[in-house]
């Protein structure tokens, strides 16, 4: 649902933007570090890797590309489908379909620099106004004897967007995942971004990214413990792999927005530290399980990163007792079960807070603050090759993610750091797609039912809010507030130019409904265009 259409003004630009597509090919997927945390992409290697038996910890991204060449046929699968011809063989069709723009290959290091590209034009037929993107970046990766590894990268972005996406924007100052705006002419936004990273690997044992990008636990469509739903942000990941096990260990530092700071300090710091433990279970480990825990402090004149929580042990809420901490802590559960070659089920348990007794009363108590996920994978079905189907179940109860500080909540750059509809929701998401050679065609299903906060009165959808601005502390249930309901559908068909950097030609149409007692709002658009995608956007909120 990007869409882009060029303004006078910045013609060069567009002549040097369409320049770079003659010239376009691959940002090294092959020889980077860090794989895309892209859906797409991840659609093309999927059915590899919930088939996979060596033990590859998939719920664990961005994945690592060399990780990723041990365990599936990766270079295989991301080959070239292209007829060998005259125009393909030649300089211009090499740079199109399957070379880097420049690349260095000598002496055990290889460097690569590659344009990174968004063209999109479409229609917003609610609104009756016409919709874009415009995407200019770079992007420059090395490797160095596949031990140190290096990306770095920006995009600069203008945009109008479809109206409810236009609201968002305009009420949160952020476009979803991709940076704070300055607001255009015309009902526009620029807005910009920047990411990269340092990786080491010492062995088939440890590795290690400092990177400003983002994180994903999980194996479903959306994630309820870590998302890549929000902005970059800097962290530290440290994988510690032995026998059937992962750990991972992350020191990030985010920003709170909505907090009032001093303009000569910037926005205000929040840190987290985050462990995830995961075990393959089985002889062809069709078993996966994690445990995930994670706690957020806010920044203090007297606080900085608290050196305790600098622990890489599993387990921090002793820690957290320990220093008699108003910390935000959460933990959680994953898993994926493999049913057979072509089937899956995966899901996720959430607990911000969880007293039993209060669960069993069932009184509504306030601090019942839970979430799950379902969802299962179908690969090749009906026996049909690359016909595939995802349908997954997210559940959150009311004030989950709240903490008594929102300096403190689940939160970074005015965004949800797991599900982009905050608290207080169930939806549905399903997903059918089928892929020939190059021509990739997709169908998606959204429902969504949530409980809206109402008179400035806090009912736990609005995660930003303090839950000490609870009214009650019994009494809540699913959908308080002003029950609003979500039905979203979008069809995506794409064919695709560079399989190395997922560029392609695209055709998206799509409706969206929200309704409530107060109205009803209604969105249905079309578009066209060339896009190189490496991440993810959500647009489906």
């Amino acid at each position: 649902m990007e869409f882009m259409m060029m303004k006078g003004k910045r013609r060069c630009i567009f002549c040097f933007s369409v320049l770079a597509v003659m010239l376009q090919v691959g940002t090294s997927l092959a020889q980077g570090y860090v794989f895309p945390l892209n859906r797409d992409i991840n659609q093309r290697i999927g059915s590899f890797i919930d088939a996979d038996t060596t033990g590859f910890h998939s719920s664990i991204q961005p994945w690592s590309y060399i990780e990723l060449q041990n365990a599936i046929p990766l270079d295989s699968i991301l080959a070239p489908q292209i007829k060998d011809s005259k125009f393909h063989r030649s300089w211009v069709g090499r740079k199109l379909r399957s070379e880097h723009l420049l690349l260095v290959d000598k002496d055990d290091i290889i460097l690569s620099v590659d344009p990174v590209l968004n063209l999109q034009l479409g229609r917003d037929n609610e609104n009756q106004r016409n919709v874009f993107i415009n995407t200019r970046g770079a992007l420059v990766q090395a490797n160095v004897k596949d031990k140190f590894f290096f990306y770095s990268g920006f995009r600069e972005n203008q945009a109008r967007f479809v109206g409810y996406v236009d609201s968002l924007v305009r009420r949160d100052s952020v476009v979803p995942g991709q940076g704070k705006v300055k607001f255009l002419k015309d009902e526009a936004f620029d807005f910009s971004q920047s990411f990269g990273g340092i990786a080491y690997r010492l062995d088939r044992h440890f590795d290690f990214l400092l990177a400003h990008d983002k994180n994903f636990i999980g194996n479903g469509y959306r994630s309820l413990l870590l998302s890549d739903n929000s902005y970059n942000y800097p962290f530290l990941r440290v994988n510690m792999t032995f026998w059937k096990f992962r750990y991972s260990v992350y020191y990030a530092v985010m920003q709170d927005l909505k907090t009032p700071h001093d303009d000569n300090i910037g926005f205000f710091k929040k840190y987290s530290t985050t462990h995830y433990l995961n075990l393959n279970i089985g002889k062809k480990n069709g078993i996966s399980v994690g445990i995930f825990e994670t706690v957020m402090w806010k920044q203090a004149e007297s606080r900085g990163y608290e050196l305790h929580y600098l622990n890489p042990m599993l387990f921090l809420r002793p820690v957290e007792n320990s220093l008699d901490s108003p910390d935000n802590a959460l933990l959680g559960l994953n898993y994926k079960i493999r049913i057979n070659r072509f089937n899956s089920v995966y899901g996720q348990v959430l607990l911000d807070e969880f007293l039993l007794d209060e669960v069993r009363d069932g009184n509504g108590w306030w601090g019942n603050k839970q979430g799950l996920q379902f969802g299962f994978k179908s690969w090749n079905i009906f026996r049909v090759s690359n016909l595939n189907l995802q349908c997954e179940l997210n559940f959150v109860r009311p004030f989950t993610y709240q903490h008594r500080s929102n300096a403190q909540d689940y939160t970074h750059y005015n965004q949800p750091l797991a599900h982009p509809l905050g608290a207080n929701f169930f939806e549905s998401v399903s997903f059918l797609n089928y892929r020939y050679k190059n021509i990739f065609a997709e169908l998606k299903f959204q429902y969504a039912k949530t409980g809206q906060d109402t008179g400035g009165v806090n009912l736990g959808n609005d995660i930003f809010r303090s839950y000490e601005s609870r009214i009650t502390e019994y009494g809540h249930e699913m959908f308080q507030g002003v029950e609003n309901n979500i039905s979203s559908a979008e069809i995506r068909i794409a064919y695709l130019v560079n399989p190395k950097t997922n560029f392609n030609l695209e055709f998206t149409a799509g409706m969206r409904k929200r309704s409530s007692i107060l109205g009803e709002q209604l969105s249905n658009y079309i578009g066209i265009g060339l896009r190189m995608a490496l991440e993810n956007y959500y647009w489906d909120f």
